[in-house]
C-alpha cells in the first residue's frame, strides 16, 4: 500500500509540473521549474531518477524539440547507463515518446545508439523495450521512404 501511495504522488507531482509548464509556458518553466527537476538526478536513489524521467515525459511535449533536445535528452542518455534496470526500462519507454518530439537526425544520432546499447542490456524487459521502440523507429522509416 505505501509503494502505491508513493508512486501516486510522485505521479501528481509530475502532472502539476506539466500543468505548470503549459499555464506559465516554457520559459518560465525552463527559469523555474527544470533546473529543479534536473537537479534531483543528483540524487542516488533511484526513484528520484524515476520522478525525473516521469516528469521529462510530460514536460517535453509542452517544452518542444530544442528544450527537450538540449536539456531533457542528455539527461535520458545518461540515465541509459544506470545500474538499476528498471530505470533503463523507463529510459526505453520515455524515448519511445521522444521520438515524435525531436527531429530525426537526433533519433538516428542519440536516441537510436541508446536504445541499441539498451538492446544488449542483461536485463530482459529492458532488452524487450528497447527492441520494441527501435522496431517503431524502423517501421517510422520505411514508412516514410
Amino acid at each position: 500500500m505505501a509503494a502505491r501511495q508513493v508512486y501516486s504522488i510522485r505521479e501528481a507531482a509530475a502532472n502539476n509540473l506539466k500543468r505548470f509548464a503549459e499555464e506559465f509556458g516554457p520559459e518560465w518553466a525552463m527559469q523555474h521549474l527544470v533546473p529543479e527537476v534536473l537537479d534531483m538526478v543528483t540524487n542516488p536513489h533511484y526513484l528520484h531518477m524515476m520522478m525525473v524521467l516521469r516528469a521529462i515525459s510530460l514536460m517535453a511535449p509542452v517544452m518542444g524539440s530544442e528544450i527537450t533536445c538540449s536539456n531533457f535528452l542528455p539527461v535520458v542518455a545518461e540515465a541509459s547507463k544506470d545500474r538499476v534496470p528498471n530505470v533503463k526500462l523507463n529510459v526505453a519507454k520515455l524515448m519511445q515518446s521522444l521520438i515524435s518530439i525531436v527531429d530525426h537526425s537526433v533519433v538516428e544520432k542519440t536516441i537510436r545508439q541508446r536504445l541499441v546499447d539498451l538492446n544488449e542490456d542483461p536485463d530482459v524487459d529492458v532488452r524487450y523495450f528497447a527492441n520494441q521502440v527501435l522496431r517503431s523507429i524502423d517501421d517510422a522509416a520505411v514508412a516514410q521512404s
